[in-house]
């Protein structure tokens, strides 16, 4: 086996993360038609608008979350509604980052293409969580009305 073989799936990380801390630098721009690092800190200035929009809504639903739980009657701590959602939000990052890849196949679009991965199973789990946070919004005034009468 040549040294590049042998080598090379222990470094794709390390390249990888070169080129992230390079798109780190404020001194490149998005241009969608320039070069590869062009092209690359548009997808990751993407990727960060939509992970922005997911923590916005992430944080509303954990405050409906505690409120809930202040609401409720629970056993226990792995019964609340807070508990629940952070399970499921960190099984969800598992789910993207697996399913986005590594890094570790190598390529000089490969950040550009895990980064746009990223960014649409990020909106898609932002659009998730605000209908379950609107439900759930509905769901309690509901229930506050029918208490109320």
């Amino acid at each position: 086996m040549s040294l590049t073989r042998t080598l090379l799936p222990a470094l794709a990380p390390l390249m990888l993360f070169w080129a992230t801390a390079a798109l780190a630098d404020d001194d490149v721009a998005c241009n969608a038609d320039g070069t590869q690092i062009e092209m690359n800190a548009c997808a990751f200035d993407d990727l960060q608008k939509a992970d922005d929009e997911l923590n916005a809504v992430y944080q509303q639903a954990m405050d409906f979350a505690r409120s809930e739980d202040a609401n409720a009657d629970i056993q226990s701590d792995d019964d609340s509604a807070v508990a629940t959602l952070k399970k499921a939000q960190r099984a969800w990052i598992r789910d993207r980052d697996r399913q986005c890849g590594d890094g570790s196949g190598g390529g000089s679009m490969q950040s550009m293409e895990i980064a746009s991965c990223r960014t649409e199973l990020t909106q898609r789990r932002t659009e998730e969580l605000r209908s379950m946070l609107e439900e759930g919004r509905s769901a309690a005034a509901d229930a506050q009305a029918e208490g109320g009468q």
